[in-house]
């Protein structure tokens, strides 16, 4: 029986699956001097690297994730610790700083990059140690399938990272066909992922810091490759034993998934 996610965002079943690296790096839109990290990995981040989970194309999987027939839900579960690493390097683009040699015929002609310039400066915002437990639905039957079956499986076709490519992660801990449960209690209730709120929906709580950040959630593809159709607003917590209080009037469907409460976006 195919997936079906209702008009409220909340899916009758799903995978669960914890992601996790040594180091982690979700550059922030907008940023390019001082490379900032978003806390908590993108909507649109995650739909990537499911995507190479499975090997699909780039550009060729932004309909699956789209805003009505995928959730997502993202619990972090290590408090989110951010180093700054500096880092040094040469521009890529071809067109500049390039030299030429020439071979032993004259047909033979190598354009590369001139390596002897000054090196820039950059500073990277990383996460230490960040880990995160995914919950995802999908209703496209083929690509939710082969997605189980690698997940189940330990593999992959293209090895999943967080962030940059050299950040490899790990996949643990996967539950198959989750049933995610409406909550139906109208007092205050603790949501342990990310909520896509805003700020002030959100109840205090004494020692519980609260964060907001605002990033890409649904793509799509056009001339140019792809552009960013929606961006999502969410509060989190520093803390990974702490959870994001809300009213029964906030935002978002409470479901619980295994022993947590989710709110798919």
């Amino acid at each position: 029986m195919s997936l079906h996610i209702d008009a409220d965002g909340v899916p009758d079943r799903c995978l669960s699956f914890t992601v996790r690296s040594t180091w982690g790096h979700f550059k922030r839109v907008g940023r390019s001097v001082t490379k900032q990290t978003y806390r908590i990995p993108p909507r649109t981040t995650v739909a990537g690297m499911l995507a190479a989970i499975v090997g699909a194309d780039r550009d060729s999987y932004y309909d699956v994730f789209g805003a009505d027939n995928a959730a997502i839900a993202i619990t972090p579960l290590t408090d989110l610790r951010t180093v700054n690493i500096p880092t040094t390097g040469l521009g890529t683009d071809p067109g500049q700083d390039v030299t030429s040699s020439v071979g032993s015929r004259r047909s033979s002609k190598l354009t590369y990059q001139d390596t002897t310039g000054d090196r820039q400066l950059h500073a990277y915002e990383v996460l230490a140690d960040p880990a995160y437990r995914i919950d995802v639905a999908l209703e496209n039957e083929a690509f939710y399938q082969k997605l189980r079956e690698h997940l189940t499986n330990g593999t992959s076709v293209y090895p999943p990272s967080l962030g940059k490519s050299e950040y490899l992660a790990t996949i643990e801990d996967v539950t198959t066909d989750c049933n995610p449960v409406r909550v139906t209690d109208d007092s205050p209730l603790d949501i342990d992922s990310v909520v896509p709120i805003s700020l002030s929906e959100a109840i205090p709580q004494g020692g519980v810091t609260y964060s907001v950040e605002r990033s890409p959630a649904v793509m799509e593809k056009d001339a140019g490759g792809r552009r960013t159709t929606r961006f999502d607003d969410y509060v989190y917590t520093q803390q990974a034993d702490a959870a994001v209080r809300v009213g029964d009037n906030a935002g978002g469907v409470p479901v619980t998934v295994e022993d947590r409460t989710v709110v798919f976006r």
